[in-house]
């Protein structure tokens, strides 16, 4: 069955978790992936816990439907095989600093200098320019950098647990990068290069949250959205058996349907007042959710227009009844794994390969294919 990116071969030269998530995204969407690793050890994530039996889990899941290629970068010998692998190439995904990358021969210039049809990804701390550019970082200085740190939490010393630069910046928007230009290739005939900096990948997600600073004259703008803890009708609430909730009446009409479900047209204008008046409801519906368990709440709400929903756990949310029946979490051959949203259907993916196992069938399958248009050119 043919995939949207049947076809398409990419080379991954990435390290850690932006770059295999964004080539799992393309194998998931039916790329051919070549990940190619120092043979001393491999690929970092294959040993980053949590371990199981010695493996990385993360491993596990990122390089699902991806083959392994162990080519030593270093060495002089293997640019000849980083040429051929190249040639045979539609998109190179690489993480390397830039003075990393062009000392391995995998900077942009260098691949499209040979091969201009090949479309270079380059995804980095802090870009391909700039007086950052080689400083070394990982998530947690991305988005303590970019400001989402200070603006996502209360206190900067409670880190977040999703890797909001590395994954929600970096490796999704690789992916949109190497999309578009797939299309624009089909038209132009040319490849191109994508500098995806994390730094301002997690940037760009401030914009909303930086409004006031990014609008002329916003400053003089007043009120604020009732989305940041600081409201009854946009809040969680601790339940009688110690669980919680989350109430999401932003509209009018969805507060309204909730204060007449739990007898309280009193707090029916009250959605949107400020100061203690706010803090007085919000301590009222506290009372009122902590006289219910959990389940009770939401099975009480099931009959009405109310958006609640439970505060679950990672484990809850991967067996949400929703999320059985949309299919939405899948079954591999030795683990579970989430579907990705933007695909409907998806190749089945092999399990993640052991350190160069594919090499030598890589290396020949390329070698053959080289030798095959030789003898194409030849008068």
């Amino acid at each position: 069955m043919p995939y949207p990116l049947t076809g398409v071969r990419v080379l991954d030269f990435t390290r850690l978790v932006p770059g295999a998530f964004a080539t799992l995204m393309l194998a998931e969407l039916g790329a051919d992936v070549i990940k190619i690793e120092d043979p001393r050890g491999g690929d970092p994530m294959r040993h980053l816990p949590p371990l199981l039996d010695g493996r990385g889990v993360y491993d596990l899941l990122l390089n699902r439907g991806k083959k392994s290629v162990a080519l030593d970068l270093r060495a002089p010998e293997s640019a000849a095989l980083l040429d051929r692998l190249v040639a045979q190439a539609d998109v190179v995904v690489e993480s390397f600093r830039p003075a990393t990358a062009r000392r391995l021969g995998v900077a942009g210039d260098q691949i499209r200098g040979r091969h201009p049809r090949v479309i270079h990804c380059a995804i980095t701390g802090y870009g391909q320019t700039g007086p950052y550019v080689d400083r070394p970082g990982h998530d947690l200085n991305y988005v303590a950098i970019s400001g989402v740190l200070s603006l996502d939490r209360p206190a900067p010393t409670t880190l977040p647990r999703m890797f909001l630069a590395d994954i929600g910046g970096g490796a999704m928007n690789a992916v949109v990068g190497i999309l578009a230009a797939l299309y624009g290739r089909e038209r132009s005939g040319e490849g191109t290069s994508i500098d995806i900096s994390m730094h301002e990948s997690a940037l760009y997600w401030l914009m909303l949250p930086a409004a006031r600073e990014l609008v002329d004259g916003a400053h003089r703008a007043t009120g604020e959205l009732p989305t940041f803890g600081g409201h009854a009708c946009y809040n969680v609430y601790q339940t009688k058996d110690g669980e919680w909730v989350a109430l999401g009446a932003l509209e009018p009409k969805f507060w309204q349907a909730f204060c007449r479900a739990i007898g309280r047209d009193d707090l029916l204008n009250r959605q949107l007042s400020e100061g203690g008046d706010q803090t007085a409801v919000i301590a009222e519906i506290r009372r009122t959710f902590a006289s219910r368990t959990r389940d009770e709440w939401l099975k009480f709400f099931e009959s009405h227009d109310v958006a609640l929903t439970p505060v679950n756990r990672p484990a809850e949310a991967l067996d949400d009844p929703h999320i059985a029946a949309r299919g939405a979490v899948v079954r591999g051959t030795d683990l579970r794994a989430v579907r990705p949203p933007f695909a409907r259907v998806v190749p089945t993916l092999s399990p993640a390969p052991a350190l160069g196992q594919d090499t030598e069938d890589v290396l020949q399958a390329c070698y053959n294919a080289q030798l095959g248009s030789a003898r194409k050119e030849r008068p």
